[in-house]
C-alpha cells in the first residue's frame, strides 16, 4: 500500500509545485521528518523542507510502486524502507509527450519504428536515461499515423496517451488492471494487438513471449538496462532457459529489428542535458553475428554502417556537436571526419508516415 500523502497546500506540496517547473529537475527523494532531497541535471541537491509525516506503528517491507499527480504534473512514485524509515522516490514525468525531433530520436530508427509491420524493438539504458520518454515519444508518433490496436503493459502507467488518436490505445497498469503479469502477456496475443509494449523485459517467461509476439506478426517494444547494442543481445539471450537457447537465438536473428541504447550527457554551455545514441538496425550482418553468437563483432558494424543509419555513441556525441551541444565529459574518438558528419545531417530519411 502506497502510505505518500502531499497536501498540495502544505510546504512540501509547495516546494513540489515550484521545482517542478525547473526543466533541470527530475527525480525527487521525500523521506518522512527528513529533509526533503532531489535531483537537478543528474546531481543530488538537498532542500530546506522537512516532510512532516506520521509514520504508521508497523511498517510493511518491500517496495510499492505507483503514480499520482500533484499541482497539474504526474509523477512515478516507488515506495520503500530504508532502516525502519518510510521513503520515496518520485520521478517527474513531462507535463506532455513529447516530439520525437525535441528529445533527438535518431530518423533512422525512428523510421524504422514506424515502418514495422513486426518485430522486436529494444529501448535500453541505465535509469534515468529517458527510455520511458522515449518509447512514449515514438509511439504516439506511430499511433498519429496508424489504425492499430496498441496495448501497454506498465508498472505503473506513466504517460497517459490522447483519446482522439486513430489507433486504440489499451494501457494496462499492473496491479490495478491485472495481477499476472506473464498471464496478461500471453491473453494480449488473442486481443488483436498490432503494437504490444512491455515497461522491461526481466526474465525468461517476459523474454520468450515477447519473441513469440514479434515473430507472430506483432511490433513489440520493449526495454533492458543495458549499456551497448552487444550487452543488449547477450544480456536478453542470458535470459532465456538453456534447453533453449539455440531455437531462442536464431529467433532473436530473425525478430530483431532495434536496439537503441542511449545516455544523458551534461551540456556545460547551456546547463541542461542531452540525449545520445547507440543505434543497431536490422541488416544481413548484424543477423549473421547474432545467429554465429559472435556478439563483439556487433561494435565494428556499428562503426562500418554509419550510412546505413547505424551509429555509436561516440558518433553521436560528434553530432551533438554539429549541433551546438558542448560536453566536457568526452567519450573515446569515433575516427569519422567532419565531411561525413556533415553528409550524414543533410541526408537524414524522411519521418512523415
Amino acid at each position: 500500500m502506497n502510505l505518500l500523502q502531499i497536501d498540495p497546500e502544505s510546504p512540501t506540496g509547495q516546494r513540489f509545485k515550484e521545482l517542478s517547473q525547473d526543466p533541470r529537475v527530475s527525480d525527487f527523494y521525500l523521506t518522512a521528518n527528513e529533509p526533503l532531497a532531489y535531483k537537478s541535471n543528474g546531481q543530488m541537491v538537498y532542500d530546506h523542507v522537512v516532510y512532516d509525516f506520521a509514520v504508521p506503528e508497523f511498517l510493511e517491507p518491500g517496495c510499492v510502486d505507483s503514480a499520482m499527480d500533484l499541482h497539474g504534473r504526474r509523477y512515478r512514485v516507488s515506495q520503500l524502507v530504508t532502516k525502519g524509515k518510510l521513503r520515496w522516490v518520485l520521478r517527474l514525468l513531462p507535463n506532455v509527450i513529447p516530439e520525437p525531433a525535441a528529445i533527438k530520436v535518431p530518423p533512422p530508427a525512428l523510421k524504422a519504428f514506424l515502418e514495422a509491420k513486426n518485430g522486436l524493438f529494444l529501448i535500453c539504458g541505465p535509469t534515468g536515461s529517458g527510455k520511458s520518454t522515449t518509447i512514449a515519444s515514438m509511439v504516439l508518433h506511430r499511433a498519429k499515423r496508424r489504425r492499430e490496436h496498441v496495448i501497454s503493459f506498465e508498472d505503473p502507467i506513466e504517460f497517459v496517451y490522447p483519446e482522439d488518436l486513430p489507433a486504440l490505445m489499451s494501457q494496462r497498469e499492473m496491479g490495478t488492471d491485472e495481477i499476472d503479469f506473464g498471464k496478461a502477456l500471453r491473453s494480449a496475443l488473442r486481443q488483436a494487438p498490432d503494437v504490444i509494449i512491455i515497461g522491461e523485459i526481466r526474465d525468461g517467461e517476459t523474454a520468450e513471449i515477447a519473441l513469440q509476439a514479434a515473430e507472430t506478426g506483432h511490433v513489440v517494444v520493449a526495454t533492458l538496462h543495458t549499456s551497448s547494442a552487444a550487452q543488449t543481445v547477450q544480456r536478453f539471450l542470458k535470459l532465456i532457459p538453456s534447453e533453449r537457447l539455440e531455437s531462442a537465438q536464431a529467433s532473436l536473428a530473425d525478430s530483431l529489428r532495434l536496439i537503441m541504447c542511449q545516455r544523458l550527457m551534461l551540456d556545460d554551455k547551456q546547463g541542461k542535458r542531452f540525449p545520445i545514441h547507440e543505434v543497431l538496425l536490422q541488416y544481413d550482418g548484424v543477423v549473421n553475428i547474432i545467429r554465429r553468437g559472435d556478439f563483439k563483432k556487433l561494435d565494428q558494424e556499428l562503426e562500418t554502417g554509419f550510412k546505413r543509419g547505424m551509429f555509436n555513441f561516440e558518433k553521436s556525441l560528434q553530432l551533438r556537436e554539429e549541433e551546438g551541444y558542448v560536453s566536457s565529459v568526452k567519450v573515446v574518438s569515433s575516427g569519422f571526419g567532419e565531411e561525413e558528419v556533415r553528409e550524414y545531417l543533410e541526408h537524414q530519411p524522411e519521418v512523415t508516415r
